[in-house]
Parts: structure tokens; sequence; C-alpha cells
């Protein structure tokens, strides 16, 4: 029955043109979160140019249409909105269907932006997303890790589309239908040389507590630009080692619960109430209002 009444809810016509109108009215999650549908989607950017998205109905896109930037990860949102306008290099890494990478260059055009993204039915609608909005960022298909070549993502290929994947096989130990797939392996400073990055000046890291090895595979350049960075944090054992990684270079720590502004200041990482944090000098969070 499930089932039936699931194919007679995705046959039904204009449900985009209906939920268009009801976006109007103060729907509660509750209530807008069964409400998806399949098309394009415009969101608004504050100070920039809108981006589109191909919504295919799932949640990230979904909470776009319905809340636009206020939806999603809104601090996190905010958080790079202001970050991206002054960076000339970024990097969305771990971009999924490339809401971040899209969000960078709404904001700031003349920036070189690349998303990096390994699953290859999800890098396929990141690029269908980039074309939408005039080809002007640059997706590359893999996993970013510590060095160059080829490595092994632990993935659930029978659904459609994931969020989470990951590198490190203890990451979906547990989950039903996680199988290894070869996949190509980059650095960050490969990345950086091949699109003409003199410096890097702001990343994101979502990889499903692969992090330390992102940053060890550009340790270099991470002392030579201190770029701000967005970064997920999901256990103490994956803060810790970031914090050596990033020991001494002057960075603040800002625990991000995608509810409090400005964000909370802390001395140390730690789980993250929300997994993100962002990591940037004082310097930085002074300019973006934060500090």
């Amino acid at each position: 029955m499930k089932a039936l009444v699931k194919r007679a809810y995705g046959a039904l016509p204009f449900k985009q043109q209906l939920f268009s109108v009801l976006r109007l009215l103060p729907l509660p999650r509750s209530v807008f979160q069964h409400l998806h549908f399949k098309g394009v989607i415009t969101v608004k950017v504050p100070g920039g140019a809108p981006f589109r998205m191909h919504h295919h109905g799932y949640m990230i896109e979904n909470e776009l249409f319905w809340r636009g930037l206020d939806g999603w990860e809104k601090v996190s949102a905010r958080l790079w909105t202001s970050l991206c306008r002054n960076a000339r290099n970024i990097l969305d890494i771990g971009a999924n269907t490339g809401v971040y990478a899209l969000l960078a260059h709404a904001v700031n055009p003349r920036a070189t932006v690349v998303a990096v993204e390994p699953v290859e039915r999800v890098f396929r609608k990141l690029e269908a997303n980039i074309a939408l909005n005039g080809g002007r960022a640059y997706a590359v298909r893999a996993a970013v890790t510590d060095h160059d070549g080829e490595v092994v993502l632990y993935d659930t290929p029978d659904s459609e589309h994931v969020l989470s994947v990951s590198v490190n096989k203890e990451f979906l130990a547990d989950t039903p239908g996680a199988r290894p797939v070869n996949v190509p392996a980059r650095t960050v400073a490969s990345l950086a040389a091949q699109f003409g990055m003199g410096t890097v000046d702001l990343l994101k890291i979502d990889v499903e507590t692969h992090e330390p090895e992102v940053l060890a595979g550009f340790r270099e350049v991470l002392h030579r630009d201190r770029p701000s960075m967005l970064i997920e944090v999901l256990n103490d054992e994956v803060a810790a080692r970031v914090e050596a990684l990033i020991a001494g270079l002057g960075y603040e720590r800002y625990n991000i619960d995608e509810v409090t502004w400005p964000p909370e200041r802390t001395t140390t990482l730690s789980r993250s109430r929300h997994f993100n944090f962002l990591l940037c000098t004082p310097e930085v969070a002074r300019s973006i209002g934060i500090a």
C-alpha cells in the first residue's frame, strides 16, 4: 500500500506550481518535508545572483525550495556566503550536488570554484547543476585524500542518491549494502596546481571522518595560506587529528549549531553539535563580523 501511495503521489501533475503557492504560507517543516517534487528550482542569494538546481526529490533541495538559505545548514550557509565574497580560490570537497559550490559562484563570480565529488551517480547531478548555471565552476570526480592515484571508497550503490560515503571503511561498517568502489584520488595541493590557484583561500570539507587525510594532503599550502575552512567534525578522534594539523597556525575555532549567530568560539575542536566547525584567522573572523 505504501509503495502504491508513493507511485500515485509521484504521478500527480503540477506539484511544483502548487507548492510554489503553498510556499507563501508559514508551513512547518513537519509538513513541507513531505511535499517534494522533481524539477528545476531557483535559490535566492542575499547580496548575490540567484542560482538554479535540479530538484530530484531529495531532502537538501526540498529544504532550499521551501526555506531558501534559511533552510539547509543556514548558519553554515551564511558564513560561507560571507567568506566567499573575498576569496579568490575556493574548493568544495565532498560537494554532493554542489550547493556550496553554486553558492560560492553566485556570490563571487570572479573566483575560481572547484567542486569535488567521488560518487559517479552523484557527480553526474553535480555536473548538471553546474551546467544549469552556465558551467562557470569546475567539477572533478575524485576522493580528496593525502595522495594522488586511486583509493577505495565505501559506498551504498543500491541507493539512487547518497549523502554519506567515506574512504574510511569503519564509517559504514554497520550500514547494509555498503561496498568498496575504486575511485580516483586527489590532494588539495594537486587540485590547486591543476586549476592555477596561486593561493588556496577557502575550503568546505565534508568527507565523513576523512578530514585529517585531506588536510595532510596540502600541509605546505595550509601553512603558507592559512585558508578558511568550513569543516565537518563527526567525532573526537577526527577533532584531535585536525587539531594536530593546524597547531600553531593561529586559527580560531567556531562551533556551528545551525541556530546560534554568531557561532560560538571555542578553544579546541571536539565533536560538533551539528558537525560543522569554522576554522579561520582572527582577521577573517573580524572581517565577517563574528569576532
